[in-house]
């Protein structure tokens, strides 16, 4: 057996063995599939074993592949901390900066941020990338980026680190100058507009309405948080969002009216979300200017708009975990 184990191999193996699919690894780590495929090749060459049994679809790991995985996923991780321990007390070291953050950040926040992880990190390849909750999550799952903001999901983070950053409450939101809808009795002349059940907004607030029993007539859904917006400010429905949707929608302020969640109150949690591994000195600081800019530029616009939000639409303690 040759002692050459490359570690292109290990990556490409664990990388085929979490999504099952050689066609799903590839999209996801930005290599082509003959790559993925020639590195699986020579790894299991390298042993002198499978480690996929190739007839099946989706590829299924033999017991052999099982257990090498645990060992290649350790070691992995290893050199992703000997990476991060590297850049504990030098943030300028830093080479690599792959970060996801949730849409509703586009307008307000991001720009800024941005801006000032370019002036900070001058030797840095940074990569931004935009994404609804759910899809930061899963590249952040997948390793595709090393840290995100996203909604915080019901079933938790399993494998990865958060320091909540923002109590964002559901609202009701109306045309301009329309009074709270009846739930128990929806006006067919104003109907209720959802979010997509794709996103963890959709499936949050449908959640909430099953709790409560509360059944509302389909009209109609979109992932389009402005898409929404525009309808409601033109007096074609209502919809149930949050105080940072609404906050992005802005420049349609004149033609939108807030109201508390009428029953029992609900909100999400968002938070910045890292892998292990990752170096505490970047955690903080991102966490450090993520707070500055969302208070700023979301939360203090939003409250002076519409007080009633004081009180709900809050900054967090952060609590790593």
């Amino acid at each position: 057996m040759s002692s050459k184990l490359s570690f292109l191999w290990l990556q490409a193996f664990v990388a085929v063995a979490r999504s099952g699919s050689l066609q799903d690894a590839a999209t996801r780590s930005g290599l082509a599939t003959s790559t993925l495929s020639s590195h699986l090749q020579k790894l299991e060459a390298h042993l002198g074993a499978p480690l996929f049994d190739h007839a099946k679809r989706p590829l299924a790991l033999t017991a052999n592949g099982h257990r090498f995985l645990q060992h290649a996923e350790a070691l992995l991780q290893r050199v992703l901390q000997a990476e991060a321990e590297m850049l504990q007390d030098d943030i300028a070291a830093i080479r690599r900066l792959r970060l996801g953050l949730i849409d509703d950040f586009d307008t307000e926040v991001a720009p800024e941020l941005t801006l000032e992880l370019a002036r900070l990190l001058p030797n840095c390849a940074f990569e931004h990338f935009s994404r609804p909750s759910h899809e930061i999550l899963q590249l952040l799952t997948d390793r595709r980026i090393e840290a995100g903001v996203a909604t915080v999901p019901s079933e938790g983070l399993a494998g990865l680190e958060q320091r909540a950053l923002l109590r964002d409450p559901y609202v009701v939101v109306v045309p301009s100058g329309e009074p709270c809808p009846d739930f128990s009795e929806p006006r067919p002349d104003l109907p209720f507009l959802r979010y997509s059940s794709e996103q963890h907004i959709g499936r949050q607030i449908e959640a909430q309405l099953n709790r409560l029993r509360i059944q509302l007539p389909h009209r109609m859904s979109a992932e389009s948080n402005q898409a929404l917006m525009t309808m409601v400010a033109a007096g074609q429905g209502w919809t149930i969002s949050t105080a940072t949707c609404f906050t992005r929608a802005k420049s349609l302020w004149h033609g939108l009216s807030l109201h508390p969640f009428p029953r029992a109150q609900f909100a999400r949690e968002i938070a910045l979300i890292t892998v292990p591994g990752s170096a505490t000195i970047l955690a903080e600081m991102l966490e450090s200017m993520l707070r500055t800019l969302i208070h700023s530029r979301t939360l203090e616009p939003a409250v002076a708009q519409v007080p009633f939000l004081e009180d709900h639409f809050v900054m967090l303690n952060s609590d790593l975990s």
